[in-house]
């Protein structure tokens, strides 16, 4: 996969969990807009990845399909699901898109109608700091081997 026209940064995700079907701006994202739905089930591990290669695995929480009113995209017809919003703010940062561009999708010259838009919501797995004792154990562990 080349991630350039010129071909000068080509890049191959190793073997693991499927991929998203976009990158994120960073791998601490935790919401994706996917503009032509995804196949991806709620609870799937999923790495998410950059548009420098790097990947890293997530649990999709939530799947949430969107629906044209008004011209912009909403949760439900309604507009409402369980007395939730869509963040739209966050989900732009986290997409690398323009948050005007993400409601007025329905309007963008690349709409496709016969697709329903989605937002992907991850769970990232808690990853443990090491302590100072471990860090200080790790130290002695390298003096030790000098």
């Amino acid at each position: 996969m080349s991630c350039c026209g010129k071909q000068y940064c080509q890049f191959e995700f190793p073997p693991g969990p499927p991929l998203t079907d976009a990158p994120v701006a960073s791998l601490e994202a935790r919401y994706l807009f996917l503009p032509y739905g995804t196949l991806l089930a709620e609870g799937e591990v999923v790495r998410i990845w950059t548009e420098a290669g790097k990947t890293k695995s997530v649990v999709l929480e939530h799947k949430w399909p969107l629906n044209e009113r008004n011209g912009q995209l909403v949760l439900t017809d309604d507009g409402q699901k369980e007395g939730a919003s869509v963040p739209w703010q966050l989900v732009a940062m986290d997409t690398g898109m323009e948050e005007d561009e993400l409601r007025n999708w329905p309007q963008h010259p690349l709409h496709n109608p016969d697709t329903q838009p989605v937002i992907l919501v991850f769970n990232h797995p808690i990853t443990p700091k090491p302590s100072l004792k471990m860090r200080w154990l790790g130290f002695l562990y390298w003096l030790r081997n000098l």
